[in-house]
């Protein structure tokens, strides 16, 4: 297993060496400094190896190691009073980080909000994509607020059931989406919407 272990980790630095030097050098200025961030990467990545489950997943996994590689590399230098990073450089990686991710959940959720039953489809869109307010929804279907309230709840759960279901979804500590990952059978589902 060791060997097949070092092949693979041979791989990801072949395929993402020279992309992840560009990333690490776009967001810090010292080329010595973005060497070796990537070399520590490479490390880490190495010693993680055995968390990898999927292979499909190795581009996101990598560049979220980069990531908080280079936010680590930041906080060590604060820590020292040198340079810190920009503000601007850490927002961006953080909606960097959330980007990739939201633009592969809103795929699959037209096909989702779809296959809802009628009475939840109309309401969810309204409310959720449309962002009418709930009491206006009320007014709009001459429903009772809590009727409206209760399938907008209830359309919102059976959406999450359906994600969780056709989508591997990766959370952070705090519960945010860092990845979502469409399962074999349904790619076909996602991709075609």
């Amino acid at each position: 297993m060791e060997k097949s272990g070092n092949k693979v980790l041979e791989k990801v630095y072949v395929d993402f060496h020279a992309l992840l030097l560009k990333y690490v050098s776009a967001r810090v200025n010292s080329p010595e400094d973005a060497a070796d961030i990537v070399q520590e990467v490479f490390v880490k990545a190495a010693i993680k190896m055995d968390s990898l489950e999927d292979d499909q997943k190795v581009k996101g996994w990598i560049l979220t190691i980069a990531r908080n590689t280079i936010i680590d590399y930041y906080r060590k230098r604060a820590n020292h009073n040198e340079s810190t990073m920009p503000q601007d450089n850490l927002e961006e990686m953080r909606a960097e980080e959330t980007t990739s991710t939201i633009v592969a959940l809103d795929k699959c959720v037209e096909g989702f909000i779809g296959a809802l039953p009628e009475d939840y489809r109309k309401i969810i869109l309204d409310s959720e994509i449309k962002g009418i307010r709930q009491k206006d929804l009320a007014e709009k279907y001459g429903l009772a607020y809590s009727s409206v309230r209760s399938r907008v709840q209830r359309g919102r759960s059976r959406l999450k059931d359906m994600f969780l279901k056709c989508c591997e979804i990766e959370l952070d500590q705090h519960g945010n989406i860092l990845e979502a990952t469409p399962r074999q059978e349904c790619k076909e589902s996602c991709a075609q919407n």
